[in-house]
């Protein structure tokens, strides 16, 4: 029972009596609110207490998104809105938030603000409605009646403090959905990182055993006065040194690939020029062709990032094809906010025990002493994505061929922003 209900039902309680316990309902449900960590859980615990706190026989929670109003939440005795979407100059929630101030209305029908058709099928006739944060308003508390009634400026002033409470609370969500998210960005940091010591290790000791071992050789064929083995084991050492290197630069470029990227400055480009620059970048055998796809010269992106994401996806299909002649594919599909990119080849394809660690660090499909990669194209391609909110998955049936579809979001944000 409401304590609006009980007043009425008790002739003994006073004014003062009520108000007492109308604060003592409030801070109930701030202590509730405390303990939520998602926005669905704040509407649920609002709405009600918007009832209880004013006898109202219907709330509805009330979000702006853009130039509408969002009734995301609703507790009342019949279906009011729930899910539907008004813009915010034809809705009452609406006048609420463009003027950041509460409104009272005793009769729905007599306010040239009520679109009164949208009302005649509810069993609405009055109604007060109080905006969530009062500086900038981000949604509404609405309350409603089934007889004609008109709120107390006491009544009026306890849901515009639940509306308070609840702006708070929201902060806090958004504030825990993005500690959560550093936490998972920190854990896949740490999880990296133990990945990469451990492979690193492993992939760093092995050239150097190596060329320790082929130093050792040379000595002996020094002093065997072996110049044909000397210069044989030289050419190896040399080889062996600059996979080394090759490696040492791969691992630095993945570590540091979001501060040379320089998030904060990239330029768009368009569809045309980067395809360009991709065909200037790329080391394409005359036996392959490579097909770019109607609708590619329209996007606009940053070139930086997605060259480097092309020319390891393209370098790779050439890299790994088993025929002399070959053709690779790349297409796009524009998918409101975001593009939709796909890299086809008619390569041997990727093995299914393959396909679940391929974006890892360090992994080739070749053992690396017989590959040019040191593997860490993709788990780079990968991470570049991941910074600018993008995904990749890979396709590969049984048969041959490999197609990687990865998103590339049009409106960006930097990482620290998201």
């Amino acid at each position: 029972m409401s304590l609006s209900e009980s007043r009425k039902m008790n002739d003994q309680m006073t004014h003062t009596e009520w108000y007492v316990a109308a604060m003592e309902r409030l801070v109930g449900v701030v202590q509730d609110l405390s303990h939520t960590r998602d926005l669905e859980s704040v509407m649920a615990i609002v709405r009600q207490a918007a009832r209880d706190l004013t006898g109202a026989d219907g709330a509805t929670f009330v979000l702006r998104e853009g130039d509408s109003c969002y009734y995301a939440e609703e507790s009342a005795i019949s279906p009011l809105w729930k899910g539907q979407r008004f813009p915010l100059k034809t809705c009452i929630s609406g006048w609420v938030m463009l003027n950041a101030k509460p409104v009272v209305i005793e009769d729905i029908y007599q306010d040239a603000r009520i679109p009164a058709d949208v009302y005649r099928p509810t069993f609405v006739k009055s109604l007060a409605m109080v905006p969530i944060r009062i500086e900038n308003p981000i949604g509404a508390i609405g309350n409603y009646w089934a007889k004609t009634r008109l709120p107390s400026k006491e009544e009026l002033s306890i849901l515009q403090a639940l509306a308070h409470v609840t702006s708070v609370a929201m902060k806090n969500v958004e504030l825990y959905a993005h500690l959560q998210e550093k936490i998972q960005a920190l854990e896949q940091s740490n999880y990296e990182l133990s990945c990469f010591a451990w492979v690193a290790s492993h992939d760093l000791k092995t050239p150097l055993r190596g060329i320790d071992t082929l130093s050792c050789w040379i000595e002996e064929d020094i002093e065997n006065n072996d110049l044909e083995k000397t210069q044989e084991h030289l050419h190896t050492l040399h080889h062996r040194v600059r996979r080394m290197e090759k490696l040492l630069d791969d691992i630095l470029e993945y570590a540091y690939v979001e501060h040379k990227l320089d998030l904060h400055k990239d330029t768009l480009t368009d569809g045309k020029t980067l395809k360009e620059d991709i065909l200037a970048l790329i080391d394409l055998p005359e036996a392959f062709t490579l097909r770019f796809a109607d609708g590619f010269d329209h996007v606009a992106v940053p070139g930086i990032p997605l060259q480097r994401i092309f020319c390891n996806l393209i370098g790779n299909a050439i890299k790994h094809h088993d025929q002399q002649r070959g053709q690779i594919e790349v297409k796009v599909t524009d998918q409101n906010g975001h593009y939709l990119f796909s890299v086809r080849d008619d390569g041997p394809g990727i093995p299914a025990e393959y396909q679940a660690k391929i974006f890892e660090m360090f992994q080739t499909l070749k053992p690396q002493d017989v590959t040019e990669g040191s593997g860490m194209g993709l788990a780079l391609v990968k991470k570049i994505l991941s910074l600018y909110g993008g995904t990749i998955t890979l396709t590969s049936g049984p048969e041959r061929g490999a197609v990687f579809h990865f998103t590339w979001p049009k409106h960006m944000t930097h990482p620290e922003e998201r």
